[in-house]
């Protein structure tokens, strides 16, 4: 009787052995696939980061495509834009001042 008890306590230890080493196990697959999750998301992440880089580059080349095409930028009209109303208000001006004198 002492030989079937020991020998279900050994079996008894065998098995939790055994039920922690599937949890061992479990636990490094969950991390491989966490790690492989992890680095499937960085490559889509350097992906769209090359993507948004070509997708400035064309837009940069396209407005100095439209600037050489025009002769000039956008920011020479607002230049000329400006120094018309400098002047229309120097005109008023001078008006003002005529009308004072």
């Amino acid at each position: 009787m002492a030989n079937k008890k020991q020998y279900q306590v050994q079996n008894q230890k065998v098995n939790n052995a055994k039920s922690t080493m599937t949890e061992e196990e479990f636990i490094a697959k969950l991390s491989t696939f966490g790690g492989y999750i992890q680095t499937i998301g960085g490559i889509m992440s350097t992906a769209a980061s090359f993507m948004a880089l070509k997708q400035y580059d064309e837009d940069v080349l396209l407005t100095e495509l439209e600037e050489d095409k025009n002769g000039h930028s956008a920011n020479d009209e607002r230049i000329s834009e400006l120094e018309k109303q400098i002047q229309y208000l120097m005109k008023e001006i001078e008006a003002l001042k005529g009308r004072k004198s």
